[in-house]
């Protein structure tokens, strides 16, 4: 059993709290939604449903906790929004720079209101 940074040990209970990440996809060969935990490759299940497979894929987010925690193999956790303070650098063309000023200019609006809204719509 590993410990966190606090000195807490990490046992099943801790990593079930953490903030996974789960997929649902249509799966239309099937008819089933296909779920899955973005951050544990192999960790799946399904459902008739997406309410049926978000109840399956947390069994099976449990289930596979307990075989990494039982073999003792290292759990990799989730990104925390905690860990970002929403400021990062970005390295770009001066070319593509002046188009971003140019547009925003345009628009009256800041260059970081006019990336954060060109961020938001792929993000989402």
């Amino acid at each position: 059993m590993s410990m966190s940074s606090s000195g807490a040990k990490k046992d099943l209970n801790y990593y079930l709290n953490l903030p996974w990440t789960f997929r649902f996809e249509w799966d239309p060969r099937d008819n089933i939604y296909v779920a899955s935990v973005a951050e544990l490759k192999g960790c799946m299940s399904y459902g008739d449903t997406i309410a049926e497979a978000a109840n399956n894929i947390k069994e099976a987010l449990e289930a596979y906790l307990i075989s990494l925690l039982k073999d003792n193999i290292e759990i990799p956790e989730p990104l925390a929004p905690s860990e970002y303070s929403g400021r990062f650098n970005l390295r770009i063309p001066p070319e593509k720079h002046y188009k971003l000023a140019k547009k925003a200019s345009i628009e009256g609006k800041s260059l970081n209101a006019l990336i954060n809204e060109i961020i938001e719509k792929e993000v989402a």
